[in-house]
């Protein structure tokens, strides 16, 4: 295993060499390329649906955005002090945004590897430049990566931001397959959306199945290079990365080629809280309101483009949609939230993931319920007593997993002990009792029963636009008892 330091002093620099693309049929194919001097060389495909098929400015500079975003899972084999952007010009707001998502991105990672460093230590970007192309400001923005000599990139200089006079229209949601793009959907039933994938499992074939205002799914497809996986086993630096970066792009890109207009996240609020209790570092750090609105500030410096991408769900803790989706029975048996096991359309049921979900729907679903879902009694389990500490913040941490606030897995572990009312038509839940509660007894006793203030909690802070506003309304419908198909 090779240290940080080790790796820092002999691979000195990391560079994004150049992209290129090329329109077939319904489809562009875009081909990224990365370098670790001395090292080796890596490859990122990708293949989007395209019904728009002109290569334009805007595009281009949406599909270097992507290559840069996908740089860091290269970048994070050995983490070298300057990365050479050589395919196109950054200035110095823009070079200080991708500074930050490298590192408060990479910040799970920095942590697990034993890292610490500030951010001015971690990294350095630099651009270096052929054809100069020139930002509202005067300064040097960015340089033409390599296309397909068949596709017309237009030439000389342009500025920043990009006009787009493109008419956009209708909803995408991208769709992971667990319980949160769900309710994504259900709260947008009045509406005919498309769902939006990367490399189509069939969990989340499942999932849009059971939907039925679905216009099309459109799916992309992602192709690491391989050779990631022969240094993560060689011993090279390895870890999490801001992946729904990766996501937001791509789905902007998406939304580009096809004329639509809202990029509908289901990011909820609970996904500000840090993992590492009193720092910065967050497993959910691209999923953050923090994220959603450097990046919205980031698309709208590249282009005056009529696309919004923002979080329906942003206004909600994960407690709340957990009562939503427990009133969305039609979807129970085909969703799967476990890392683990969702490309094999099962619960794992050993990783905290799998834990979380259980203990947030236990106050909405009866047991039977319950085990319907996940096949056994999650909370009898002795192999996920550390899980559940972290989980309820008996442990200072939480797990590396997109889980909910301390305070709210603990409200659910209580209403859980304690029995009522659930929202899931099945009449009042019995106290319950299990291997891990019963052990930690004592802690359960000691929390406050703020369950129901919990799910009644809307915050303010979000970007969802004002003509899907009509939602948060709908959602508290659904929570007060109204059949959701109504």
């Amino acid at each position: 295993m090779y240290t940080f330091g080790e790796l820092r002093n002999k691979y000195r620099t990391f560079e994004f060499t150049g992209f290129e693309s090329e329109f077939t049929d319904d489809m562009l194919e875009v081909r990224y390329f990365y370098n670790i001097p001395g090292l080796r060389e890596f490859r990122t495909r990708w293949v989007f649906p395209a019904q728009r098929k002109v290569m334009t400015n805007v595009l281009h500079e949406l599909l270097f955005s992507l290559g840069m975003a996908e740089a860091i899972s290269y970048y994070k084999c050995v983490c070298p002090k300057t990365v050479i952007v050589s395919c196109g010009i950054l200035d110095a707001d823009q070079i200080h945004w991708w500074e930050k998502l490298f590192y408060k991105g990479l910040g799970e990672f920095q942590y697990r590897n034993g890292i610490d460093v500030t951010q001015e230590e971690l990294l350095h970007i630099e651009c270096t430049h052929g054809d100069e192309l020139i930002s509202g400001s005067g300064e040097l923005y960015g340089v033409k990566g390599s296309h397909d000599a068949d596709i017309e990139l237009s030439t000389g200089s342009y500025t920043l931001p990009l006009h787009d006079d493109n008419a956009y229209d209708g909803i995408m949601v991208p769709i992971g397959g667990g319980k949160d793009s769900v309710v994504s959907l259900e709260l947008l039933r009045d509406r005919a959306v498309y769902t939006y994938s990367i490399n189509e499992s069939d969990t989340i074939r499942n999932v849009i199945g059971c939907c039925d205002h679905v216009k099309q799914d459109l799916t992309a497809r992602r192709i690491l290079d391989k050779g990631i996986l022969e240094m993560n086993n060689m011993g090279y630096l390895n870890g999490h990365i801001p992946f729904s970066s990766v996501v937001a792009f791509s789905t902007v890109i998406t939304s580009y080629l096809n004329g639509i207009k809202y990029i509908v996240l289901s990011n909820e609020a609970s996904a500000n809280e840090s993992t590492v209790a009193g720092s910065f570092v967050n497993h959910q750090y691209s999923k953050s309101f923090e994220f959603e609105s450097d990046f919205d500030s980031y698309i709208k410096k590249l282009t005056d483009s009529d696309i919004h991408y923002f979080s329906l769900l942003r206004p909600y803790a994960e407690i709340r949609i957990a009562a939503l989706f427990a009133r969305m029975p039609r979807y129970h048996s085909a969703f799967r939230s476990c890392n683990a096991g969702s490309k094999q359309g099962i619960w794992c049921c050993s990783c905290p993931k799998c834990l979380f979900v259980y203990i947030i729907l236990s106050p909405f679903l009866t047991e039977d319920e319950l085990i319907e879902i996940f096949g056994e009694k999650l909370t009898d389990k002795d192999s996920l007593d550390k899980d559940f500490r972290e989980l309820t913040g008996i442990d200072e941490n939480k797990p590396f997993e997109c889980v909910g606030t301390r305070s709210e897995v603990c409200a659910a572990v209580k209403r859980f002990v304690k029995g009522g009312r659930p929202f899931s038509g099945t009449g009042m839940l019995p106290p319950r009792r299990s291997l891990l509660t019963d052990r930690y007894s004592d802690y359960i006793d000691g929390l406050r029963d703020d369950l129901d203030e919990l799910i009644g909690e809307i915050s303010e802070e979000h970007n969802i636009p004002d003509e899907l506003l009509y939602t948060i309304e709908r959602s508290s419908e659904i929570i007060g008892g109204k059949d959701p198909r109504a």
